[in-house]
């Protein structure tokens, strides 16, 4: 239509909107992270530090199926995000193969309530794998 028409009329098409959808907010507490039920239990646990080539004694205090919670004998130089290969002793067995050992990172370390022990978080590389050597 030529724009000195008086009758003609302009059409404007109508506004859209576009909705977003925005993922939850982040937890503010650690244990709303978890992607997996926690339980107690005490196990003797042994952890090798691949950097260090060393081994560490230690006990289970909870875990998982996506990973445990150790306590060590003596306060190391483990970090966040460390590789560590790690075995519990589920069984009778004293002696466990190295290749027996599960990987795993370490997610967080802590303070332990004794001064001479730390705690270290480790998430499984591979959950499965923890279950098949259990």
């Amino acid at each position: 239509m030529p724009a000195s028409d008086p009758n003609a009329t302009t059409l404007k098409r109508p506004r859209t909107r576009s909705v977003v959808i925005e993922p939850p907010p982040p937890p503010l507490d650690d244990r709303d992270r978890r992607q997996h039920v926690r339980h107690d239990l005490t196990r003797p646990a042994k952890l090798f530090c691949p950097a260090s080539g060393r081994f560490l004694a230690g006990q289970t205090l909870n875990i998982s199926a996506g990973g445990v919670l150790v306590e060590v004998d003596a306060p190391t130089e483990v970090a966040s995000e460390d590789e560590l290969q790690l075995t519990i002793g589920f069984g009778d067995r004293f002696i466990v193969p190295m290749s027996e050992l599960v990987p795993g990172k370490v997610v967080r370390t802590m303070a332990s309530d004794d001064p001479s022990r730390m705690r270290i978080a480790i998430a499984y590389d591979d959950a499965g794998e923890m279950a098949l050597s259990a």
